[in-house]
């Protein structure tokens, strides 16, 4: 198959967040030679290493990690393996000589009981590697057979015989290394049940031997790049294999590919870890030189399934070909440049490295604010050490503080919102860290800084790393949200606009879809031969979606067929599928009518809502249309040269390709005007549409409703921030009519193509992806706004009580906010949903927003009579005048206990469980009182920040606590540790307070009161 050369957005950003990285991970083992394989013998602790060009097999000690001795063999030791008993050691001589030398080609076979005692076997055919399995027989692969070989009987049987395989013939040109040469490589797993290995030029040979039914299966594998590094490891099981830059099952099917690979075939290398379902590779990118480390080598750590990137490590030099586990899974042993390198993988925590707390720091600026404004995350050492680090960045109007010093460190960013005052959308910058001591290249940090004005409209919420789709549900209460870096979707409710759940999907997801019957999401992914698809009722992943060779880019579901864009893996032209959901395959079509199979390689589906047709529309211009009526595809029309942009099929028998309006015959009948900028999204809503656009990624977006009659513009609105925007479009060839039939190579990262925009379906807000993630608009975006107006102010803990500084707080009112937004950002955002509250003209921290009530913390310095503002879209509130207490102690009503709710949070510490009437207070029990308003502490913690815990942060004024009237010795008093705005009140229960229903337990701090009842028991 043809890979893709998929770049992700960030590549740039990590690799040049750690370029000055001085510390490297793993041990060099020179060995004076070119490696070639690798035997690990831990009975006898040490390690075989095949010394291709020196004719012998080093052996190095798993203790010292230096070469003891040496075993002298035949010309050109290739491949090597040690039998399960540790008896045998087998030797693949490579003698592929060319005339007039004569043929070398043998085994050698190494007694390891019997003073290293040799026989040597003549072999007819090149071998190209050999491997023990379980049942002590050696697998012997040459160009022209498969071969069992028995080591205590010296003799051979042939399996199966193949096409003969392409090798390269000796002598070769200087500067070549044993990869380049033997072009093969063949591994078994560790439970020694299944052997596999590939080799030769492209199409390669692949194949599979398995012990227990003593059956080969093969298959060929088309491949460009070329098929390196030149590498094979097997899963424990052996159900998984990755071979150079692609993973695949026991069906040669690729569960996952490596992103832009160079295809290098003696640089690199992998190895796949099954305790801890993680893959360790070396994966030189496109461009990286095969014989210089010019490029800082680098050791990616990847999640098994999907190739997430979890951590990465800098070498001191390349692999370059078979790595090796030790069996308690904590040493690796790689071939590299010199010979060997041992890496301590499970080892990690003893090295020094850098990581940050957070992916994105995150700066609202509004009309409020126009002060300084900061914001806190930490640099660690995951392993606990204190690491040197430097942090750097060159974005004017952004200050970072402390910009060096060693782990762990609490780093201060500071923005000055009058240098972003004239970008009204969001500004990204990053900051880069670096060491001179650690291991790994921690990623930068993307810093997003939004100035928006009043008139600009919607709250944004920030989704680190690449959004590339978003569906919303139209039977749940949420919509999706498609990551495409951590091969993500990320499910959110749209009550409160909060992430419910998080679902792992193929590698490099494209796009989505939902079954016609609501039941079912599939995931399209560009770098697997497998679909996801989960249930939507239990968010479970089921059974994938098998698409042999072939690699979905799009999806669309009607209500008569499913079908899919799909890029092929052979070079042959994208095409069109159909998915089996029955059988969980997908197959290309032969037809499409009356028209061939053939499509731009950019191209996407979308489906109408009732399920009678699906869009196909592709970067060259080209529309489709598939009517599930008739179960045929009804239009093929190429009206443009080019398209791009936002896409969209209509119950009404209309359809929107870029800037767009088609007729249901996919004739052009109007076009949206470009005043706005690039297109990105339209969604259909019964006989009205809404568009999207924006001049650039860092400008205000657009909203608009468009006239389906004209594509003229209703009531444009400035968002908040940009929506996504696509490629632009590539201009046709002179004269070209077809796709390309040979694969492409370094295609853009980002498709031409946008889905920015979901309407919810019950006509609450419209979902948009943005510049930071995605943004919430309410439904009446573009009404006309009125102004804020407070009713009542009290605590937020039982929403009757006064309030204390540092408290937390409820407001209500009417038209407070736009939307409803809740947020668990830290520290505490002062503007959430366009709305920010002032008190004293101060602006405060905030939890939630929504048009009738406002969370929020109470400043430390608001004491006595105050005045809160509420700042909306819509204007400013008329003052509220209030008065702040030193101490106003008020529990929590939010207990839940069973079908119980709005209960006291006075937890018993005996069993940490709410106390209630079926789980009543004991004498002498140890109750935590969860409350909040007992005002200053020491030390004192600053609005919107979490209290430490250590040390505690304590009330500076000790309240004291009673239970049916008798006193409560109090252990401890002030700030829950973790929490924000959050107080704690420990106490003891003596032996003689009063038992009975409806006991009151009373609070008093600074001559404030306050009462709950509890049940008391013996």
């Amino acid at each position: 198959m043809f890979r893709k050369t998929w770049v992700l957005a960030f590549a740039g950003v990590i690799l040049m967040a750690g370029a000055a990285l001085a510390g490297t991970f793993g041990k060099v083992v020179p060995i004076g030679g070119e490696a070639s394989d690798l035997a690990l013998d831990e009975s006898r602790g040490v390690l075989y290493i095949a010394n291709f060009t020196a004719n012998r097999i080093d052996v190095m000690s798993l203790v010292t990690n230096t070469i003891q001795t040496s075993i002298n063999v035949a010309a050109q030791p290739s491949s090597i393996s040690m039998s399960p008993d540790a008896r045998w050691l087998l030797v693949a001589n490579y003698g592929n000589n060319n005339a007039p030398a004569s043929s070398t080609n043998a085994l050698t076979l190494i007694d390891l009981t019997a003073n290293n005692a040799k026989q040597t076997f003549a072999l007819g055919n090149t071998p190209l590697g050999v491997a023990f399995g379980a049942d002590g027989k050696a697998l012997i692969v040459t160009t022209k057979e498969f071969i069992l070989f028995d080591p205590a009987l010296g003799t051979t049987q042939v399996l199966q015989t193949i096409a003969q395989v392409a090798t390269k013939a000796l002598p070769q040109p200087t500067a070549s290394f044993p990869g380049n040469i033997v072009q093969a490589s063949v591994a078994v797993s560790r439970d020694g049940l299944t052997i596999a290995g590939f080799g030769g030029d492209s199409p390669y040979l692949l194949f599979r031997y398995s012990l227990l039914n003593h059956t080969i299966t093969s298959s060929f594998y088309i491949s460009s790049p070329p098929a390196g590094p030149r590498v094979v490891s097997l899963s424990d099981d052996g159900s998984l294999t990755s071979m150079a830059w692609w993973l695949s099952d026991a069906n040669f099917l690729t569960t996952a590919e490596f992103s832009n690979p160079s295809g290098l075939l003696n640089v690199g290398s992998h190895l796949i870890d099954s305790s801890r379902n993680l893959i360790y590779a070396q994966m030189p990118p496109s461009g990286t030189p095969a014989t210089a480390n010019s490029n800082a080598p680098i050791l990616q750590i990847d999640d098994l399934d999907n190739l997430t990137l979890q951590d990465q490590l800098q070498l001191p030099e390349n692999l370059a070909g078979k790595s090796l586990l030790s069996s308690d899974n904590n040493t690796m042993y790689s071939i590299s440049d010199s010979g060997v390198m041992v890496l301590p993988v499970g080892n990690l925590k003893a090295y020094p490295r850098l990581a940050a707390s957070v992916e994105d720091v995150v700066f609202r600026g509004n009309f409020c604010l126009r002060g300084i404004e900061t914001q806190t995350f930490t640099i660690t050492d995951p392993g606990g050490g204190q690491t040197p680090f430097r942090i750097s960045g060159n974005t004017a109007g952004i200050t970072v503080s402390p910009s060096s010093g060693l782990t762990p460190a609490t780093i201060t960013v500071s923005v000055d919102p009058n240098a972003f005052q004239s970008q009204k959308g969001t500004a990204a910058a990053f900051l880069s860290i670096s060491s001179s001591a650690a291991v790994n290249l921690p990623p930068a940090v993307r810093v997003l800084i939004n100035s928006e004005d009043p008139a600009q409209r919607g709250s944004f919420l920030d989704v680190p790393g690449k959004v590339v789709d978003l569906l919303a549900d139209p039977k749940r209460n949420v919509y999706y949200v498609l990551r495409q870096d951590k091969n993500q979707v990320l499910v959110f409710n749209s009550a409160n606009n909060t992430k419910t759940a998080t679902l792992r999907t193929c590698t490099t997801p494209k796009g989505m879809a939902i079954t016609f019957d609501q039941q079912y999401l599939l995931v399209g992914c560009d770098s697997s031969h497998y679909m996801s698809t989960f249930d939507l009722d239990t968010l479970q992943p089921r059974q994938r979606i098998a698409f042999p060779s072939d690699y979905v880019q799009s999806v669309a579901a009607s209500a008569n067929a499913i079908l899919v864009h799909m890029r092929p893996g052979d070079g042959s032209e994208p095409r069109i599928g159909q998915v089996d959901l029955t059988f969980h395959t997908g197959a290309k079509l032969p037809t499409l009518g009356v028209y061939e199979n053939k499509l731009a390689l950019d191209t996407v589906l979308s489906s109408s809502s009732n399920g009678s047709t699906i869009l196909i529309a592709g970067s060259d211009g080209s529309v489709m249309l598939y009517d599930a009526n008739t179960n045929s595809f009804t239009v093929s029309r190429k009206d443009f040269a080019a398209l791009g942009g936002a896409y969209g099929a209509s119950n009404f028998g209309q359809y929107v390709v870029g800037n767009n309006l088609l007729n249901g015959s996919g004739v052009p009948v109007a076009t949206i005007p470009t005043s706005t900028g690039n297109s990105s999204g339209f969604a259909f809503v019964n006989l009205t549409g809404y568009y999207t656009a924006a001049p650039n990624s860092s400008s205000p977006g657009v909203i608009s409703q468009v006239d389906l009659s004209n594509g003229s513009f209703i009531q444009p609105t400035l968002m908040v921030e940009a929506p996504i925007l696509g490629a632009t479009p590539a201009a046709p060839t002179s004269g070209a009519t077809t796709p390309p039939t040979t694969p492409v190579v370094n295609r853009v990262s980002t498709s031409v193509w946008t889905r920015s925009i979901a309407p919810l379906p019950n006509q609450t807000a419209i979902i948009n992806l943005t510049t930071s993630g995605f943004t919430v608009l309410p439904w009446t975006y573009a009404a006309s706004v009125a102004s804020p107006r407070i009713t009542k102010v009290t605590s937020a803990a039982d929403k009757t009580s006064p309030v204390a500084p540092g408290g937390l707080i409820s407001v209500t009112g009417t038209q407070l906010s736009p939307t409803n937004l809740a947020t668990n950002q830290i520290p505490l955002p002062t503007a959430l949903a366009n709305s920010c509250l002032t008190v004293n003209g101060q602006p405060i921290p905030m939890i939630f927003v929504s048009p009738t009530q406002i969370n929020a913390q109470m400043p430390l310095q608001a004491v006595g009579n105050v005045t809160l503002i509420v700042h909306t879209p819509g204007g400013v509130s008329d003052n509220f005048n209030m008065t702040v207490l030193p101490n106003a102690p008020a529990v929590f009503l939010s207990g839940v206990a069973g079908p119980a709710s709005n209960l006291p949070t006075v937890v018993r510490a005996e069993n940490n469980l709410l106390a209630t009437d079926s789980n009543p207070v004991h004498r002498n029990d140890t109750l935590v009182i969860y409350l909040t308003g007992l005002g200053q502490t020491n030390p004192a913690v600053a609005a919107g920040l979490p209290a430490p815990g250590d040390p505690l942060a304590s009330a500076l004024t000790l309240p004291t606590v009673q239970l049916g009237g008798q006193n409560l010795p109090v252990l401890y008093a002030g700030l829950a540790p973790g929490q924000v705005g959050v107080n704690q009140i420990n106490v003891t229960v003596p032996s003689n307070t009063p038992e009975g229903l409806g006991i009151p337990l009373t609070i008093n701090q600074g001559g404030f009161t306050t009462s709950i009842a509890l049940r008391v028991v013996n």
